[in-house]
């Protein structure tokens, strides 16, 4: 059997992940309230066909 490697990342993980950045808490939950409102609006106009899984 072969033992599995471990990888280290070289990168922070995510689109836009910096090392040592921090998002402001409301700048965070006014992204989150716009995603909850966006996913709201697809489903509503959309029906369940608009989410996807």
């Amino acid at each position: 059997m072969s033992t599995p490697q471990h990888r280290t990342r070289t990168a922070p993980s995510g689109a836009t992940a910096t090392t040592g950045r921090r998002r402001n808490p409301l700048t965070t939950t006014v992204r989150n309230v716009g995603i909850a409102l966006d996913t709201a609006a697809r489903v509503i106009l959309l029906g369940r066909d608009g989410v996807r899984y």
